[in-house]
């Protein structure tokens, strides 16, 4: 399918799915981009790799967010 298809496609999807394959091909170059990197960052189930929400809270007040 060539590019010119793919985007008369897109124009004709509703917004919600418009939204989601954005949000696709969004997560697809980032993981290009980065190596994978942050794809496997954000892949992670470990609690390890993960703050939680008080944390999060915190480092937003900290930065003053």
């Amino acid at each position: 399918m060539k590019l010119e298809e793919l985007r008369d496609q897109a124009g004709r999807l509703n917004p919600e799915d418009q939204r989601k394959l954005i949000g696709f091909l969004v997560a697809m170059d980032v993981r290009r981009e980065e190596g994978g990197g942050i794809g496997r960052e954000l892949d992670d189930t470990s609690e390890e790799g993960w703050i939680n929400l008080k944390e999060v809270e915190r480092r937003l007040k900290n930065d003053g967010v």
